[in-house]
């Protein structure tokens, strides 16, 4: 297994007491890129706001008033062997949810005692101190926690960004227990109670009670026949309820127009391309009639114009052209011509795309996108913009290479500065097929690169993990279409490649999207979405030494509902969106296996 590159801003910190207890410590045992799966129940309350403290502390609580305190996606009940540390004793991901607060302090086999554990940048607490001791193990391994909570303002550069979506204090208890087996190196069962109170800005308080309990329910290996299983399941029961709101036209595939704009045109296609992709054959009546819809509207937006490029060429691409990507073989697609009544539609999309753009600046060197034609861009629309140029070229649709080169200078002007140089490896599909059989691991590709990532606009903003993967699948995408005249220019997407991949693989999670704090859980979807793209792209299995696909994929399969629907992140996320972004990123399954070559 390659190296990782160990976290830094958000690392967890332990100080364990009792002479000699480090040595003595257990370390988690699970197969090599595998997880532990659990059975997770929990709850949380809030009482109303009070006037003080005190009268906080012995509030009633109910459980409809503690949304505001916590993520609306519970975590996923998985410990994946990718997030321990390099001993292998303690969870090293960032929390951003309470709720994993508990879940690392419980994991930390290396604190056998005395535990303080620091969760930097917990919106919206702040920097939550947790400080306490576990009993002496019994006889079965179970041992009680007693500790002291308490938040204060998060420091360093993003104290003061963060500031205003944070309370104004908060602290209380964490009592607990857990069942430790040392000799299996696995925590059986675990479960804990926050008792706090949390002072708001407008000088009100509020108690705050958050429980939650697992108990162990298998040991996985990586990408084993089970989670093949149930990803096809998820898949299928994804696109059955993608299909049947395009079926009965939903309301929310109608474009509003204007500033009030929905996009229910981009959302039409969005979830054509994710039936397709899901495995709904182009011949299925549904699918024949959404596109004839979609063929009828008049596309003026750039995410519609980009989606609609993207469903229609994949409409008419050859499942084992499609497949070829997961080799990273962007170049190498021979683009096919579009049925001439497509062909001409998809023209005037990409006209009207390439209309789409900010204004400002000389246009054959800088390419900005926007929604539509206006002094405005953002690294979202860059990337869909460039998704929109590769559809269409692959279509056997002309398009520029310097139309391609001048959207990447772009990226390159809004991508942020860096930190210390770090080592970041690659293992490809075609690395992980050398090594299957032999007995070692498969080989990687080390690179050397100072972290840069990516912001919604600006280098100047704090980056963070679905845009930072928003321009580095826009780069890739560039150097692919600009292709190899301007030698410089294409060494300069290098190095801002290596440099983004450096970000993703120093901050990577994805039980959040990581980064900037305050975007923990906005945009989750999108983000695993997007880092799918990133990777596959590149033909990238393992990021530093990280299967993301597997990782990924535990996430969403614990957020799928009984209907095939996937619960979203936000209450103003459409189940739709998140539906189709967790298909497109779950459907990589089932395309031909790249670790085989079946």
């Amino acid at each position: 297994m390659a190296k990782r590159a160990r976290p830094r801003s958000w690392l967890l910190l332990v100080v364990l007491g009792g002479g000699g207890l480090a040595a003595q410590s257990p370390a988690w045992r699970i197969p090599p890129l595998g997880a532990v799966e659990y059975r997770r129940t929990e709850s949380a309350a809030a009482s109303a706001p009070q006037k003080s403290a005190a009268l906080a502390k012995a509030a009633a609580v109910q459980r409809t008033s503690a949304d505001r305190c916590l993520p609306r996606l519970p975590p996923a009940p998985f410990v994946c062997q990718g997030e321990l540390r390099s001993d292998q004793k303690a969870l090293a991901t960032p929390v951003r949810d309470l709720r994993d607060a508990l879940r690392a302090v419980a994991c930390d086999l290396s604190a056998t005692s005395a535990v303080r554990a620091r969760f930097p940048q917990l919106v919206p607490f702040g920097d939550v101190v947790v400080t306490g001791s576990w009993s002496p193990p019994d006889a079965a391994g179970s041992q009680q926690l007693r500790a002291t909570v308490a938040a204060g303002p998060v420091a360093g550069e993003h104290g003061k960004l963060l500031a205003p979506f944070l309370v104004a204090d908060a602290g209380g208890a964490l009592t607990g227990a857990r069942t430790v087996d040392a000799a299996r190196g696995l925590v059986l069962r675990c479960h804990g109670r926050f008792d706090l109170v949390v002072a708001e800005a407008d000088r009100t308080h509020r108690r705050l009670v958050v429980e939650d309990a697992w108990e162990l329910l298998a040991v996985r290996e990586n990408q084993d026949f089970d989670f093949r299983k149930r990803v096809a399941a998820a898949i299928r029961g994804g696109a059955a309820w993608v299909r049947a709101q395009i079926e009965d036209k939903k309301s929310f595939f109608v474009d509003q127009g204007g500033e009030d704009r929905n996009f229910g045109d981009g959302r039409l296609a969005l979830g054509l391309l994710a039936l397709l992709h899901g495995g709904v054959p182009p011949a299925d009546a549904v699918v024949q009639k959404g596109f004839a819809d979609l063929r009828r509207r008049k596309l003026e937006d750039s995410y519609s114009l980009a989606a609609a490029l993207m469903a229609l060429v994949q409409l008419h691409t050859p499942v084992g052209e499609a497949a070829r990507l997961r080799d990273g073989e962007l170049a190498a697609l021979p683009p096919h011509r579009l049925p001439d009544a497509d062909h001409a539609l998809a023209t005037k999309w990409l006209q009207q795309l390439l209309r789409n753009v900010d204004p400002r600046g000389p246009a054959q060197d800088v390419v900005r996108f926007n929604y539509t034609a206006g002094p405005r861009y953002d690294t979202s629309l860059q990337q869909y913009g460039l998704l929109g140029l590769w559809a269409a070229r692959a279509g056997g649709l002309e398009v520029d290479a310097r139309t391609f080169a001048a959207a990447g200078r772009h990226l390159l002007d809004v991508q942020g500065k860096g930190g210390a140089p770090a080592a970041v490896a690659f293992t490809s599909y075609a690395q992980l097929r050398a090594a299957a059989g032999a007995d070692g691991p498969p080989k990687s590709t080390t690179a050397r690169a100072a972290p840069r990532g990516f912001a919604y606009q600006e280098a100047s903003e704090p980056a963070f993990g679905s845009m930072t993967c928003a321009g580095l699948s826009g780069l890739l995408l560039a150097r692919a279409g600009m292709g190899d005249g301007d030698r410089a220019l294409r060494a300069r997407f290098d190095d801002a490649i290596d440099a983004a991949y450096s970000w993703l693989a120093a901050n990577f999670c994805v039980r959040s999207n990581p980064g900037f704090a305050e975007r923990a859980d906005r945009h989750w979807y999108y983000w695993l979405y997007c880092l799918e793209r990133s990777c596959e792209l590149a033909g990238i299995a393992r990021l530093d030494g990280r299967d993301w696909y597997y990782e990924g994929a535990l996430q969403l399969l614990a957020n799928q509902q009984e209907n095939g629907s996937f619960r979203a992140e936000q209450p103003s996320t459409l189940l739709l969106d998140s539906t189709c972004f967790a298909i497109l990123f779950l459907a990589k399954a089932t395309a031909a296996a790249p670790v085989t070559g079946g």
